[in-house]
């Protein structure tokens, strides 16, 4: 059966830090549903213990012990690191091919020859993902880049004052901030998935975005990180690579134990101060505190939906934050010059950069009245349209 052969794959042996987890493979199961070697769904995995959630990584806190002189010395326990066998997050799809090809093409064009990168939230929705047990899917539809700047060899997100606007026009369209997409050079190693500045990084932008929705109030999080990146495979060009990290992970960076470092291959356990223990973190029962970032990460799958339609019909409208290509008011002209005036009101509309970018010339209320109509399939308000195109005269 599909479930059992799911609870196999939980109690296969953890992989060790010296052996990293190999790319994901899925092999079918029972009743149409798939059986990820690697990982089981959350939910199945939840099943098959009981739904008992308190021996998880996220329920665990890593508190250091003081040393105090005259006093009875608890010790801290150590903990050993696992291969965690379920993931939040099944599969990423992006929808909105256009939107991805857009951000790719401008770091390829403008930003690589120079060394410099990207970022960009990605919003969309989740899914249940019935190629699994009880599976979730991740539906990338649109990617807002914020202001940014390089910070070393990543590029980092700078205060945002429209980030609140963003989020509300996003909801307005029944999406919401499901993961970022960032790119990147080439790693070291060819066996290597993800840096330990990557690591880390992911695992703080999920605990960010987590919560504790979860019918057994377990918290988690179901942010997805897409990295970019060269791939050799393909000649050089880029290529999707989503991933998240454990939760054993979140709870390491959440709790301190994880230091920043200069080491390019290992994270690092930090070293206890002056009069404090530390939990030992064993690997194969003996204590390290340089980790191989592959031991923390779980693949997702990626994937193009076949029977959803993506919501928005353009993607032609400049992005915003782009210091090589600033929006100008003249790009409303330029964007309606070239929507046939034989569409549907709202799909001329249907452009995500559009309606964030109305929401700055005009006004949050006016964007998120379109926003509304573009979710909804219906006509954009005769007074809204009259007011378009007075601007755009």
């Amino acid at each position: 059966a599909a479930a059992a052969g799911a609870a196999a794959s939980s109690s296969a042996p953890a992989a060790s830090a010296t052996q990293p987890p190999k790319e994901t493979q899925v092999v079918p199961g029972d009743a149409g549903k798939k059986v990820d070697p690697k990982f089981e769904t959350f939910d199945a995995f939840l099943r098959n213990r009981r739904y008992d959630t308190a021996a998880l990584p996220g329920s665990q806190r890593y508190v250091s012990s003081q040393l105090k002189q005259g006093g009875m010395i608890k010790l801290p326990p150590s903990v050993s690191l696992k291969q965690q066998p379920y993931r939040h997050v099944d599969t990423l799809s992006v929808i909105n091919v256009p939107e991805v090809e857009n951000f790719i093409g401008y770091w390829q064009t403008h930003l690589l020859q120079n060394a410099m990168q990207r970022l960009g939230w990605m919003y969309g929705y989740y899914l249940e993902d019935k190629n699994y047990d009880e599976g979730c899917r991740a539906v990338v539809e649109g990617i807002y880049e914020p202001p940014q700047e390089m910070i070393g060899e990543m590029a980092m997100p700078k205060d945002d004052p429209h980030m609140d606007q963003v989020d509300r026009i996003a909801e307005a369209l029944g999406l919401e901030r499901i993961g970022w997409m960032f790119t990147t050079l080439p790693l070291e190693s060819d066996d290597q998935l993800l840096s330990p500045e990557e690591v880390l990084r992911i695992a703080r932008l999920q605990n960010e975005h987590s919560n504790d929705l979860h019918f057994t109030k377990y918290r988690l999080s179901k942010f997805v990180s897409c990295a970019v990146r060269p791939d050799a495979a393909l000649g050089g060009m880029p290529s999707l690579n989503p991933y998240m990290v454990s939760d054993q992970c979140c709870a390491m960076v959440r709790d301190g134990i994880l230091s920043e470092s200069t080491d390019r291959k290992h994270c690092l356990v930090r070293d206890a101060q002056t009069n404090e223990l530390v939990s030992d973190f064993l690997v194969e029962g003996k204590p390290t505190k340089k980790l191989l970032p592959d031991f923390f990460i779980v693949r997702v799958n990626d994937t193009a939906p076949k029977k959803h339609q993506r919501m928005f019909t353009h993607a032609e409208f400049p992005r915003e934050n782009r210091p090589t290509q600033p929006q100008r008011r003249d790009d409303l002209k330029k964007y309606f010059r070239g929507v046939s005036t034989s569409e549907p009101s709202w799909s001329r509309y249907a452009d995500f950069h559009l309606i964030l970018y109305i929401a700055h010339e005009i006004d949050v209320d006016t964007a998120l009245a379109i926003a509304e109509c573009v979710r909804d399939r219906k006509d954009i308000p005769e007074g809204t349209e009259m007011l378009i195109k007075e601007i755009i005269r």
